[in-house]
């Protein structure tokens, strides 16, 4: 595969033989690495798909990389994404931009990464937000002649804005759960072990399908997460909305605690792997981790209390 089918741009790809289907390892300037296979390259031109759904789907792989396209993740959640607003979005390239800084002042050549960042569905978008950081004073472009290519910096002000940001809501109590609500005795007690860890360590726990709303279910995750001063996610059965709504907490800049149920480790996409995940095992009506013996609830209070100190609901 020399295109990738979401973008069009010019790739680097892998093939291998899986379940009577060719699978693709793709490696794309504007999508990043992510699995997909020839049965949803149909899909995507079967569906018909606006720009704006393409480019959706193409910035939710750029910042969750490694994952894996499948036709029931592409017709149940990548063609319904919805982008973030102007300004988060703005913040987005900020950051990405910071990030491929090697240091302050340092100036970056402009590369197609920057289009899936900003959540844009062409250059001209791009633009548009770009113009509003320059607004801003929180980011220069320079142009380089020979190259014809633009290079952008953070100035200071940018820097200050993203210190703003990783601080998101210092006067929270709320710590957001996301994971699996399958009905189910054994995610109901880690359910039950992750709430009250979180009360121990001092903070308000948070499910979605625990309040009464009349919002879209979506609206109400992206507005609780957003005012929660930390998320903790489970990644067992590994749904793909856990997966956004840990992305979208981390592109805020919130703190994130991961969770796993041993057995399903492995299946954990890559980029999840570098992080300090707390193993689980269930037996006997108990949620502990295996290496210790310790309690889940216990486990998860203490790292919650060590990176953000007690909250304000515990004496």
């Amino acid at each position: 595969m020399e295109q990738c089918p979401i973008c069009l741009n010019k790739c680097k790809s892998n093939m291998w033989t899986g379940d009577r289907i060719y699978l693709y390892n793709i490696d794309c300037p504007q999508c990043g690495n992510y699995t997909t296979n020839t049965k949803i390259e149909m899909l995507i031109g079967r569906r018909n798909l606006t720009e704006r759904q393409k480019a959706n789907i193409s910035a939710w792989l750029a910042e969750n990389e490694g994952y894996e396209i499948t036709s029931e993740n592409l017709d149940n959640f990548l063609i319904k994404l919805k982008p973030p607003s102007f300004i988060d979005r703005a913040d987005n390239l900020l950051r990405h931009i910071a990030f491929k800084s090697d240091f302050a002042g340092a100036s970056i050549q402009f590369d197609k990464s920057f289009i899936s960042r900003a959540w844009c569905v062409n250059e001209k978008e791009l633009q548009a937000i770009t113009d509003y950081l320059i607004t801003t004073k929180r980011m220069a472009v320079s142009i380089e002649p020979e190259i014809r290519l633009n290079k952008y910096k953070v100035l200071p002000d940018g820097w200050i804005r993203l210190e703003e940001l990783s601080k998101s809501n210092p006067k929270s109590s709320q710590g957001f759960v996301a994971m699996s609500f399958s009905n189910n005795e054994e995610m109901h007690l880690v359910g039950k072990a992750i709430t009250a860890a979180i009360g121990d360590a001092g903070y308000k726990p948070l499910m979605v399908n625990k309040i009464e709303h009349v919002n879209k279910i979506c609206d109400e995750i992206i507005y609780q997460i957003r005012r929660s001063k930390f998320v903790v996610v489970d990644f067992t059965e590994q749904k793909p909305n856990v997966y956004f709504e840990a992305g979208f907490a981390k592109g805020l800049g919130l703190e994130v605690f991961w969770l796993c149920k041993k057995e399903d480790i492995d299946k954990l996409h890559f980029d999840i792997r570098q992080y300090n995940c707390i193993e689980w095992i269930s037996e006997k009506n108990e949620i502990y981790c295996p290496d210790d013996k310790k309690l889940l609830q216990e486990r998860l209070t203490q790292r919650i209390v060590s990176m953000l100190g007690k909250g304000p609901e515990k004496s």
